[in-house]
């Protein structure tokens, strides 16, 4: 049989080598323009920063900096300076890839503890399931004098109330309201029977999951390279994987700017610079579009709480500081060319990601024409 596809002409596997060669070209200009946009944002880190605390405080209350003592107001300088020179040192294509990799475990494990509340839930619907079928067992011997309480009527006794004692022919036959009220064994059975399929089928989701998830962090694990490999050694060599990388490094970096957002609200707040400090979760939610903000300055973030606090019947304004690469690549030429140059080896990358799906689906459909046009030899019986 032939080698190469039927319905192109090309091989398919060396078309998958041709794309390697050509993703491990790519990776090596994607890492210096990665490396050189890092750059950059450690020589502009600390100015943006006391730029935008600058236009935070001025907005808030002017005064408020100028009547702090100057002991405060140097040690909350130097502070920010402190912490900006220690991000600065993590913002290097190394160190995001350790961060990357700490926050795909992260996602992992999230995913590993839904999956296990999710058969916890269902071994309890199964476990009430159980509850309702089994019948209330009775003691086998009481005491003497033994009073039973029931809502149900003395059928013993139907003279009481003015009833008829059934005749045995309708004793022997149940009415049609006590078959339909009271479930069959069989219909119990069904919903047992579908509630043991829907956990073993969460249970084979959960494991397909996180096998795939230990292939994909086994294929495409972000670790820090030793310092003389090349720079290139430890980037992944398929589009996929070179992509999936761009994505982790920017969530990574997004990271490492929230982190350090926080630290220097929470030293705001000590200085007395801040009434509030507003939680890690919220400044998620601010940097994933979940929360509407107000207009503000760059590198600021202003909420509009609609809850009544003291004299704000209407609610209050709370503004805080969130760094942003965004907001850096606005105020910054030199951060929006380097990101113009990230941008168009994505949109390459993503050409090249659809050819990678097109030329592994004609190896997967030639393996099966293969297995589909020479079946296995049969032992013979003698054999």
């Amino acid at each position: 049989m032939s080698t190469t596809d039927n319905r192109s002409g090309y091989d398919p596997e060396s078309q998958l080598t041709q794309l390697q060669q050509l993703c491990r070209q790519r990776s090596r200009v994607l890492y210096r323009d990665q490396a050189l946009y890092l750059q950059v944002l450690r020589d502009e880190l600390l100015d943006r920063t006391l730029q935008a605390l600058f236009a935070l405080v001025s907005r808030v209350e002017p005064s408020r900096f100028s009547a702090l003592p100057a002991e405060t107001r140097e040690r909350f300088q130097a502070s920010v300076t402190d912490l900006s020179k220690r991000c600065s040192a993590l913002l290097t294509v190394e160190q995001l890839m350790v961060l990357a990799q700490q926050l795909q475990d992260e996602s992992v494990r999230q995913d590993e503890r839904s999956r296990q509340e999710m058969v916890k839930v269902l071994g309890k619907q199964l476990q009430q399931t159980n509850q309702i079928g089994a019948e209330p067992s009775r003691p086998a011997s009481e005491p003497k004098g033994s009073v039973h309480l029931s809502l149900d009527p003395p059928l013993q006794q139907p003279e009481l109330f003015g009833l008829q004692r059934p005749s045995p022919a309708s004793q022997d036959q149940p009415s049609e309201m006590e078959t339909e009220a009271e479930p069959s064994e069989d219909s119990l059975d069904e919903r047992v029977d579908d509630l043991d399929v829907l956990q073993s089928l969460f249970e084979l989701a959960g494991e397909a999951l996180q096998s795939q998830s230990a292939e994909d962090v086994g294929e495409s694990r972000l670790t820090a390279p030793s310092s003389d490999a090349l720079s290139t050694d430890f980037l992944p060599a398929m589009p996929d994987a070179l992509l999936h990388w761009m994505q982790a490094m920017e969530l990574a970096l997004a990271r490492r700017l929230r982190n350090l957002s926080h630290a220097i609200n929470v030293e705001m707040l000590r200085s007395g610079l801040a009434n509030a400090l507003l939680p890690i979760t919220l400044l998620e939610a601010v940097l994933r579009g979940q929360v509407e903000t107000q207009s503000s300055a760059s590198n600021v973030v202003r909420l509009r709480l609609p809850m009544p606090i003291g004299e704000f019947e209407q609610g209050m304004d709370v503004l805080c500081l969130l760094l942003r690469s965004s907001e850096f690549e606005f105020d910054s030429p030199r951060l929006r060319r380097v990101r113009h140059r990230l941008h168009e080896h994505q949109a390459a990358l993503l050409k090249m990601v659809q050819q990678q799906r097109h030329w592994q689906r004609r190896v997967l459909d030639r393996e099966a024409l293969k297995h589909w046009q020479s079946p296995s030899d049969q032992t013979p019986p003698g054999g």
